[in-house]
Formats: structure tokens, sequence, C-alpha cells
């Protein structure tokens, strides 16, 4: 892919697409906005928690803080008028927060164009756009069910918006008898653990993966006050207790 081959060079100005430079600088966007809880560059982190499971011995301060003064570094600048990302260091990236949503959402106005058609609905690995004149009953899986059938937690009726669910109750790190998220905080180097599942809708595909993902990093109080930013975006967090927060507009979704 672009991403991969441009990973390849190093402090050298690469001519790239339109889509990875909107992709690059979305992530810059929402490090700031998120004080670093999202940061392509924490996959150095997953990493060290990864070696730990297959060791199945704890990482060391001295690793995760490697980690974290790898994550803390610059990985990229962005020329807009020639249209070139210079990659600065050999840091592992991984573009997976909110990309899904975003390919969700190029792909639905790709289809739209070429075909004219008045609706589509679009699902990634969960991440769903529903886009026309159609409405969708969405379900929203409880992160504490034991089997892949048991019921949902609420269904929410959804028309031209995008929803996204985050969460680390599927995946993880299992190290001795204890469960690691598989959600990391790049700021600490240690694995998520405030929440175990957040879902965002929102009229925007990004903003919808971008908050679901954070909200699963961010303790729920930097979590309300990031949303406030977005006061289209109706959310349901869902903490490591199993409380429910909910945004004022969470309701007027649900059937």
């Amino acid at each position: 892919s672009e991403f991969s081959q441009w990973m390849r060079t190093q402090n050298t100005a690469v001519k790239v697409s339109k889509e990875l430079i909107d992709v690059l600088s979305l992530f810059d966007s929402w490090k700031s906005k998120t004080n670093g809880a999202l940061d392509p560059a924490a996959e150095a982190v997953s990493q060290v928690w990864k070696t730990a499971e297959k060791n199945q011995v704890l990482p060391s301060n001295r690793s995760i803080q490697s980690a974290v003064a790898t994550v803390n570094q610059k990985h990229w600048s962005i020329d807009y008028a020639n249209n070139t990302v210079t990659h600065l260091t050999n840091a592992p990236l991984m573009l997976n927060t909110f990309v899904k949503s975003y390919i969700i959402d190029q792909a639905t106005k790709k289809v739209v164009a070429d075909t004219g058609i008045s609706g589509v609905v679009m699902n990634i690995g969960g991440d769903i756009l529903v886009k026309g004149n159609q409405k969708e009953t969405i379900e929203i899986a409880d992160p504490k069910a034991s089997a892949i059938n048991d019921a949902a937690i609420d269904f929410l009726q959804v028309q031209d918006r995008f929803i996204a669910t985050s969460g680390n109750y599927k995946r993880g790190n299992l190290i001795g008898n204890q469960w690691y998220s598989h959600i990391v905080d790049p700021r600490t180097g240690f694995p998520a653990e405030n929440n175990i599942s957040a879902t965002v809708v929102a009229n925007n595909a990004t903003d919808a993966g971008a908050l679901a993902t954070a909200f699963n990093v961010l303790t729920v109080a930097e979590s309300v006050q990031l949303a406030k930013e977005y006061p289209d975006a109706a959310y349901l967090i869902i903490t490591k207790e199993g409380e429910r927060v909910e945004s004022k507009n969470w309701a007027s979704l649900q059937i």
C-alpha cells in the first residue's frame, strides 16, 4: 500500500495522495484534541505488551518508558503546498484508530456518486454508515456478554449518520491470569482500563471513529469534556464497573 511504501522511506519528502495527507492531518488534529491519547505511534507501546504476553512476563518500567519516548517523537512533516510528507522516525505506526471510519465514508461517497442510488448501508468490522432515505436498526453489543448471541444492551434507529464502537472486551493480552486491553494509553505506556466500551453516533464518520477510541483511553470526565466539542454526537460509555454513561441525546436514538 501507499502507506507501507512511505513507511520504508526516511527523511525524504515523498509525494503522496490527498487521502494519505488527509489521514495524517487528522491524526495530528486528534492527537492535539486528546492531549496525546490518540497517536498512531501507540503501536510502539502495543508491541511491548505483545512481547510481554509471548514471554509471559510483565514489561519492565524501562521498556515502557522507552516506548513512551518513541511515541513522543515527531514522526512526519507535511508540506501541503507540494503534497509531500517526510517520514522522520523509524517508530512503528498503525493507522487504525479511525481509518475504518474514513474508508467507509470515502467508499460510500464513491458508491453514491457512481450509481445514483438513494440509500446505502456500509459495515466494516462493526463500524456502520447509514446514508440516504432508509432508517436502520442497529444493535449495540453488551461488552460484558459471555456469548455472541447474548442480548444487546441497546437498539438504536439511525439514518444519515455514522456509528462506531470501540472496546477492550474482545482483544487483548493475557499475561499470567491477568487480561490486559489491546487499547493502550500512549501517554503512560500502559493498557487503558477506565472503560470497556464506547459507542458514538455522529454526522461525521471520522469524528465517530476517533471519539469511540478516545473514550476508551480517556477517563469518563475527560471523555465528557471532549464530547462537548461535538454537540451533534451521541455516545454511550460502559465503564469497567459496568456503569452506563450516556450523552443527553442518546435516548433520542433508542427504540
